[in-house]
């Protein structure tokens, strides 16, 4: 987790990828569509996160930013109110 994130949106968002692809998960909550790096990150200690999936299906993906298995989903959102996005992530 990147100290310098921000909380895109307390839901996450569901989105089919594809198997074998490689994808840049955004890790700041700066990116325009909070899901894909952009590099909304440069000046900040966030880097995005590259990762795959090996079958091609509908996930959910994290747009807190303080998943515990980033790129996707733990439920950590449940955490943050609609006042919190936009804000530093709490943990």
């Amino acid at each position: 987790m990147c100290k310098d994130a921000i909380v895109f949106f307390n839901k996450p968002q569901g989105i089919e990828l594809e198997a074998g692809k490689t994808y840049r998960f955004c890790t700041c909550g700066r990116s325009e569509d909070g899901l894909f790096c952009d590099d909304s990150h440069e000046g900040t200690s966030c880097e995005p996160k590259e990762f795959t999936v090996d079958k091609t299906k509908a996930y959910q993906l994290c747009r807190c930013k303080s998943s515990d298995n980033l790129p996707f989903c733990s439920g950590n959102h449940s955490y943050y109110a609609d006042s919190d996005v936009g804000k530093k992530i709490k943990f």
